[in-house]
């Protein structure tokens, strides 16, 4: 049998795993006190004094008797006293004799675990916050949902599925950033392994999205550009938004989450992907803060230039009007694409072109009548792009004079 050791609590490890090797060979790892499976909580052990420091460091020596039986004991009272044998064992972890250090360092194993355990029991139970329990992340959670019912529900399902990722949150910085990286890439070797399953419960997207974008954590832009959009299309977290779905009360916070990953600055390519999930989940006003710091900066690229203009012009008011203004003189390309005709003949789409049908929409005047005659509408985009192409450049050029001559007639629109 195999167990994993480490100094730091391994949450996902199984309870009541009883064999581990030691210096000298194979042996079992007693379970705590209570019934068989059960933390001591749980199994509803009598409270009793706490061992005192003297009476652990007798048992960690123990760990190193010639004789199995004292061995054993020791091990079984270590993990009996719980979290207050921490330091200790921490520091035996350490020691020069080998089965002292591997049965230390299973034993902490379990006693974090079995910790673990207790406090999220308490925590769940303690529903409207009176007893002020809490956990690794919570701080921050609340600051974005609040300390309901639901909300709490749905931290414990975050706790039960990334207690590790959490707790590098409190830390923050370089520690949070590197835990996030290890779990995604964790993640993604475990989705190519097996494709068809090990899908990701609610409760661990939802933890990659707030640890991801938290303000002092750091994402790789790979993962930016190709986890992130993964976790938001996994089947787990697109039913939430489903009528009728097991887990609809979810909704408003799950978009939230996604709200604040959206939020984030990033890379061009990272942004114009988050572009296109605020118009997906119609997150108006993330959607609107990126599009108008996008489109405010004169070094962002055509790219993401475009759904940024689009994005202003599905959630957008008069108010937008002169940020899109400002693009009237951006012949930047956006691309080539087919114009009808004989022959049919490849044309550029610029970003003024797209700015300029945005502001003829946004002030409710035709669209025909500016030469956008094949214009065709999108769900969520607004336009289909390539709907917006001008044929002629002097076509382009009588559209912008229309624009200026009613923007002179209509100078507080």
């Amino acid at each position: 049998g195999k167990v994993r050791l480490a100094l730091t609590p391994p949450i996902n490890h199984c309870w009541n795993v009883t064999l581990y090797p030691t210096a000298r060979g194979l042996t079992t790892l007693p379970m705590a006190r209570g019934t068989a499976g059960q933390t001591p909580a749980a199994a509803g052990a009598v409270a009793t004094q706490p061992p005192s420091d003297a009476q652990i460091a007798a048992w960690v020596r123990e760990l190193g008797s010639p004789s199995f039986a004292v061995r054993q004991r020791a091990t079984r009272e270590l993990i009996d006293s719980g979290i207050a044998a921490r330091e200790a064992l921490e520091k035996a972890g350490n020691d020069p004799d080998a089965e002292v250090r591997m049965r230390a360092r299973s034993i902490l194993a379990v006693v974090f675990e079995s910790d673990f355990r207790d406090r999220l029991e308490a925590f769940s139970a303690d529903n409207d916050g009176r007893h002020k329990k809490t956990l690794p992340g919570w701080e921050q959670f609340v600051t974005h949902f609040g300390s309901g019912g639901l909300a709490r529900q749905m931290f414990v399902d975050m706790q039960r599925a990334e207690p590790e990722l959490l707790e590098a949150l409190t830390k923050g910085g370089k520690p949070a950033s590197d835990a996030l990286e290890e779990r995604c890439q964790n993640v993604i070797q475990q989705a190519m392994q097996n494709p068809s399953g090990g899908r990701l419960s609610l409760g661990s997207v939802a933890s990659l999205l707030l640890v991801g974008a938290s303000e002092n954590v750091s994402v790789d832009e790979q993962l930016g550009v190709q986890f992130y959009p993964w976790l938001i299309y996994q089947p787990v977290f697109q039913r939430v938004f489903q009528k009728n779905s097991q887990n609809g009360d979810w909704a408003p916070m799950l978009r939230k989450l996604l709200g604040l990953w959206v939020a984030k600055d990033g890379s061009p390519t990272v942004v114009a992907e988050n572009l296109k999930f605020a118009a997906m989940f119609e997150l108006k006003d993330e959607a609107l803060t990126i599009a108008t710091r996008v489109l405010a900066d004169e070094h962002s690229p055509a790219t993401t230039r475009q759904p940024a203009i689009l994005l202003v012009g599905k959630f957008g008011r008069k108010e937008h009007l002169p940020i899109l203004e400002k693009l009237l003189a951006d012949e930047s390309s956006c691309g080539a694409f087919q114009a009808a005709g004989n022959p049919p003949r490849q044309v550029e789409l610029q970003v003024r072109d797209i700015a300029l049908a945005v502001l003829v929409q946004l002030t409710g005047q035709n669209m025909g009548d500016y030469g956008y005659v094949a214009a065709q509408p999108h769900p969520t985009t607004v336009f289909q792009i390539n709907t917006l192409i001008f044929a002629q450049p002097a076509q382009r050029d009588t559209a912008l004079k229309k624009w200026a001559r009613w923007r002179m007639e209509h100078p507080g629109s």
